[in-house]
């Protein structure tokens, strides 16, 4: 029966930001999207985290039942908690009016009473961990535990790991939240009556889509709710840097296309040049690319690199999240029209920088200029001159190197095709027809992180190889790419 069904701590989040989603979550969720493998991702590094916050408890006790053996559970936690044993408990499970929350863990404090601790794999407090915690402490303290004590468990980004033994102390901040997370006991049950009611209706709730399907998480039914939805050819949010000012007057006086924009609305000066290229359906060359890329002399080179960034750090002199180099790639132009390649790829589960520090010198000889597309690749050999002292010289006089092809796009050509963005898969296909990463196995960067972490833990020889050569493939259609649109930029 519809009015037999239990919120839980994710399902109130839903409702708390929609309860459409939360409709959804409790009787069509097949209609969500799949999580891709970046989403996925994202899961398992919870739960790393998680895993690994629980050594800080010694002695605890892990719940064994799972979410499909619900009453077990309960029977489970309660049995411990009885028992005065365990110092902590991981995964306890708690039901307050019909409200069920899995705790990440419990801890028994010495002078009585419980302490309430949410571990998430971020580094910094968000909002939502407030009410995350709240839910639980209310269910807690409804099903009688004496909870005194809450709190958030973060990354700690200052923490940096020796190398030899991690820090369980250091790596993680505590964030006490008893006195926030209390003060929103009243809320938190008005909502869980509100979600029953609404939950024990016979329709959907009514729910237009808005600004509310991605904050503070992207709804997985977004692509659902607006299956019928005609999006705009050239919407306002095209409009580079608009500022949330700007949309809302826009948005008030009922325009949604570039188009029609009123000619004496304020906008920037790149914003005119946008809403002029889409009025006039055609390409705007604003400056002069061919004249300033004239300036580079062979040999000119392009630089591009793909990173992973564990949140546990695994080599010595990082901090959690901190990007590492595992692939370069490098195309070479010797006469502006021929160009040779090499790459480097890290294949051991190892530290990657020094190897890979010593093949990029070699690979960016002492003299040309080094073409990039964003000011990532600085950021990276600047961080690779610290992790590598041996050869901080030769990647300073490198990054020293460096020209930055984006903003010569960005100031000096739009085209409607753009779509408001300057990232080299927008305009590439754009200003090089034909040329783009549809045909590639790894289309993108985030998926290149997830497939090399993916490929070092995996047994699979064969499928290891594929990946390795996969994300060979895609490092090197970034550089070229760099030196076809350079070509082309000269052209205009």
């Amino acid at each position: 029966m519809m009015h037999r069904l239990r919120l839980s701590k994710s399902r109130y989040i839903s409702g708390d930001q929609c309860h459409l989603r939360l409709w959804y979550d409790s009787y069509a969720r097949d209609l969500a999207a799949a999580p891709d493998d970046s989403l996925q991702a994202v899961f398992d590094t919870g739960h790393e985290v998680g895993e690994i916050a629980c050594r800080r408890y010694p002695g605890g006790h892990a719940v064994a039942h799972d979410y499909r053996h619900t009453r077990e559970a309960i029977d489970e936690t309660r049995q411990v908690i009885d028992a005065g044993a365990a110092p902590a408990l991981f995964e306890p499970a708690f039901v307050h009016e019909r409200v069920l929350v899995r705790v990440d863990i419990l801890q028994r404090l010495l002078g009585g009473g419980w302490r309430l601790v949410e571990v998430k794999s971020t580094t910094r407090l968000k909002e939502t961990f407030v009410l995350d915690l709240a839910v639980q402490l209310w269910v807690l303290r409804g099903a009688g535990l004496d909870v005194r004590e809450a709190e958030v468990l973060t990354l700690n980004r200052d923490y940096l790991y020796d190398g030899v033994r991690l820090d369980l102390n250091a790596l993680f901040r505590r964030h006490p939240l008893i006195d926030r997370a209390g003060a929103l006991h009243d809320l938190v049950g008005a909502k869980v009556q509100e979600m029953h009611a609404m939950l024990a209706g016979h329709a959907a709730p009514d729910i237009a889509p808005g600004d509310h399907c991605f904050t503070p998480y992207a709804c997985p039914y977004y692509a659902h709710c607006t299956r019928d939805y005609v999006n705009p050819e050239h919407g306002i949010d095209e409009l580079p840097w608009l500022t949330a000012k700007r949309r809302a007057q826009l948005e008030s006086a009922g325009v949604e296309e570039i188009r029609d924009i009123p000619a004496d609305f304020p906008l920037t000066r790149l914003q005119r040049i946008v809403r002029k290229a889409v009025r006039e359906n055609r390409a705007l060359v604003h400056g002069d690319p061919a004249g300033i890329l004239a300036e580079l002399t062979p040999p000119v080179r392009y630089l591009d690199f793909e990173t992973f960034a564990p949140a546990i750090p695994r080599f010595a002199g990082t901090r959690p999240y901190d990007s590492i180099p595992f692939l370069f790639s490098v195309h070479t132009e010797h006469d502006g029209s021929t160009s040779t390649h090499t790459d480097y790829l890290h294949e051991h589960d190892d530290d990657p920088r020094p190897r890979l520090a010593e093949r990029l010198v070699e690979a960016l000889g002492s003299e040309g200029p080094i073409c990039t597309y964003s000011g990532y690749e600085g950021q990276v050999i600047r961080a690779l001159a610290v992790a590598v002292p041996d050869q901080s010289e030769a990647l300073a006089s490198a990054e020293a190197r460096l020209f930055d092809l984006l903003p010569v796009v960005r100031n000096s050509v739009y085209h409607p095709e753009f779509h408001g963005s300057f990232s080299i898969k927008s305009v590439l296909p754009v200003l090089v027809p034909g040329m783009g990463y549809g045909d590639l196995a790894i289309p993108d960067g985030q998926t290149a992180s997830v497939q090399y972490a993916g490929a070092l833990a995996s047994t699979d020889v064969e499928q290891r190889q594929r990946t390795f050569d996969d994300l060979r493939a895609y490092c090197e259609r970034d550089t070229l790419a760099m030196v076809r649109l350079r070509q082309a930029l000269g052209e205009l």
